[in-house]
Formats: structure tokens, C-alpha cells, sequence
């Protein structure tokens, strides 16, 4: 076995002892409320915030989360914790159509922003098709096709994609269509309907025409109502998701067929040259289309999407860099891992760190435990393909 791959070994086996023995139990025994309502955040303190709103994306990113735990086999109460979350939900929102759920509730469950958010949208998508990859739960494939039809009808967009929400609004954002693409991509994956790869179709266009900055290789933000670059936002330009349409492009060849190395390899190469300037363990969050670093700290997610990024790069064919690939995997996990791990405080991690790796919000947000997992199960595909 090569030295690369026995490096990347070492560095997934602290990346899955990390996930599965010290952060999943922590979430699993203490992230969730006696009614299953997932918790926005541990505090500084280590502490579950029962005093904080409910945001609806994260009780579907840890619907997901905990239905991968026990796909995976290391969470047997993951089934239990995902139906008690959904259960809460319905509670909570009686009259609502499955996932198309007001943004916020307040802490005492009362609906605090009746608004619904595409971005929302998206995660109960991607919840519904892990309930039926993990539960095998087929009335979760109902659900995902009832929903998606309702937002043709109510949020479908003249110039394409879909509107931002049920509010006012003269921004239009790339986000919620990629985790749409997401979303898509799992569900005609795990349920071979050509509804779905119809609309991964549907992203994938925008994305051609829109999303990509062409002149200078980079992914766009920001835009007006007819997808134009917004004025005000649209030179900024985030590495962390440049990272993930590279693993999420490559996902969309392998279901469709559609040849989308060449965007593949720009993205890839301009997030780290940007997103990595020299000296830096992690990833930049803001940079201007030509490079130039606009913010001055670092998030967790980014790492994920840089490993997960890496990893599929490494098997592009023809790839001359295949060992820097997978090099920068590793050193991206090692990163994550050190960089974000509280330095005071068991099993909690921090969401953004400032120049000098400081904690600049000490709180362990729910909403990461997905980037980590979407991490977890890229680096456990590579892992597997490195022993056998």
C-alpha cells in the first residue's frame, strides 16, 4: 500500500472515531428536547440551548443525520430520534404540507416566522430521501414528490429555478438550488424515478448558464430576479461551495452520464487556490472572483466540503495531481479536526474560528452534524476503495 493511502487511513480512522464515538453520542443523548424537537446548539459551556429558537432546517438536517447514524450501524437509536423529529414537526405545524414547514419556531414550539424558505425545502427533500435509503420508509418518496410538485406550483420562477421563499424578496441565491441538486440527486438514486433526474436537469442548466463565472472559474452568489449578478453581492464568491458543486457535479455524472469534469477540475483548482492562501490551514469563507480574500475567518463546513472535494477529484481520469488530491484530504480532515475541535470542552466542536484558530462562537451548532456526515460518508467510500 502506497504511503498516501496509508496516510489518508490514519486520518479517516480519527475523522470516524471522532464523528461516530464522541460527537454522535453527545448529539444523540442530549441534542434532542422530550418531544423530539432537535436543539439548535450545545452552548460555550457544553450545555444543550434549550432557550434558543428551532430553525426548520435543522430539525430536517438532523432527521438526515440521524437516519445516516443508523444506516451506518454505529447509531441503532437514529431510526428513533429521525421519527421522533418528524413526529414533533407534524405536531408542531398540523396543517402544513410535509416539508414546506414555516422557517422558525420559538423555544416554546409556537411558530415564530410563518415564511417558508426554499433552502428549507431542499433539507426535507434530502431528509425523505434518506428516510428511504436508511428506513426503507416508502411513504418518505410520497412525501418528496407531493412537496416538489407543491413548490412548482407556488414557487416556480419565470426565469428558472424557483423563487426564494413565501416572502418578499430581490435577491435570488445559488444555495437553495444546490442543496436542491442535492436533494435530487439522492432521491433519483434511491428511487431510479426520472422525475427526479429530470429536475436535477433543471439545476443542472442553471448552473450552466448562471451559477458559473466562466471568465474567472468561480461559482456566483448572488443574483437578481432574472438570474443576472446581483449588483451589491454578486462578486462574492465562497470557496467552501465552490468544494461542494465539485462533489456534487461529480455525483450528477455518475447518475446521469453527463460529462461535468471540466467544471470538475476549474472549481476545484480555483477553491483551493483562492480559499487556501499560503500559511493557512483552512479554508477562506469570502473571496472575490479573482481571488482576493474578503473575510477574515474560517467555518467548519468548508473542511468538509474541501475532503469530500479531494476525494472525488483524486479519481478524475487523467488527473496528474492524484496524490495531491488525496494528500489534501488528509491534511483537510487533520485540519478540521484540530482547528474546530473546542479546546477546552469534550466531544464539541465550534462552527467559525478566527486568523489565530481562536473559537469566535464557542456554541456546537446542529446544523454542522450534516457537513460532517456528507465528510464521513465520502472519506468512508475512499476508505474502502483504499483496502480492498
Amino acid at each position: 500500500m502506497e504511503t498516501i493511502h496509508r496516510d489518508f487511513i490514519d486520518a479517516w480512522q480519527r475523522f470516524d472515531h471522532w464523528l461516530t464515538t464522541s460527537l454522535f453520542p453527545k448529539w444523540a443523548a442530549q441534542g434532542f428536547a422530550e418531544n423530539g424537537a432537535a436543539l439548535e446548539c450545545f452552548d460555550g459551556e457544553g450545555k444543550p440551548d434549550r432557550q434558543a429558537d428551532k430553525r426548520m432546517r435543522v430539525q430536517s438536517r438532523q432527521i438526515f443525520s440521524m437516519c445516516y447514524g443508523y444506516k451506518k450501524g454505529f447509531l441503532p437509536e437514529g431510526k428513533a430520534l429521525a421519527q421522533a423529529t418528524e413526529k414533533f414537526i407534524r405536531n408542531a405545524c398540523p396543517d402544513a404540507l410535509p416539508g414546506f414547514y414555516p422557517m422558525t419556531l420559538d423555544a416554546s414550539d409556537k411558530v415564530k416566522n410563518a415564511a417558508t424558505d426554499l433552502y428549507d425545502v431542499a433539507f426535507f427533500l434530502l431528509a425523505y430521501s434518506w428516510q428511504k435509503d436508511a428506513l426503507n420508509d416508502d411513504h418518505a418518496l410520497l412525501k418528496a414528490k407531493n412537496l416538489a410538485l407543491h413548490v412548482d406550483t407556488v414557487l416556480k420562477s419565470d426565469h428558472g429555478g424557483w423563487l426564494e421563499g413565501t416572502y418578499a424578496h430581490t435577491t435570488r441565491r445559488q444555495n437553495p438550488h444546490m442543496h436542491l441538486f442535492e436533494a435530487f440527486i439522492h432521491l433519483y438514486r434511491v428511487s431510479n424515478d426520472m422525475f427526479w433526474l429530470e429536475r436535477c436537469n433543471q439545476v443542472y442548466a442553471l448552473f450552466e448558464q448562471h451559477f458559473f463565472d466562466a471568465q474567472h472559474g468561480v461559482l456566483l452568489e448572488f443574483f437578481t430576479t432574472d438570474w443576472q449578478p446581483c449588483p451589491t453581492g454578486g462578486r462574492s464568491v465562497e470557496p467552501g461551495h465552490m468544494m461542494e458543486w465539485v462533489w456534487l457535479l461529480h455525483e450528477f455524472q455518475t447518475v446521469s452520464g453527463t460529462d461535468t469534469t471540466r467544471y470538475q477540475s476549474v472549481l476545484y483548482r480555483n477553491a483551493r487556490d483562492y480559499g487556501l492562501t499560503p500559511g493557512n490551514r483552512w479554508l477562506h469563507d469570502t473571496v472575490t472572483p479573482e481571488g482576493t480574500v474578503v473575510s477574515s475567518t474560517f467555518k467548519s463546513w468548508p473542511m468538509t466540503e474541501w475532503i469530500k472535494a479531494a476525494l472525488v477529484h483524486s479519481t478524475l481520469p487523467d488527473n496528474a495531481n492524484r496524490e495531491q488530491d488525496i494528500a489534501s484530504a488528509t491534511f483537510a480532515i487533520h485540519q478540521l479536526i484540530d482547528g474546530f475541535s473546542h479546546p477546552q470542552l469534550e466531544a464539541h466542536y465550534t462552527y467559525v474560528i478566527d486568523s489565530n484558530g481562536q473559537p469566535v462562537d464557542p456554541k456546537m451548532a446542529a446544523s454542522t452534524l450534516y457537513h460532517l456526515c456528507m465528510a464521513h460518508n465520502e472519506a468512508s467510500r475512499f476508505f474502502r476503495r483504499c483496502i480492498y
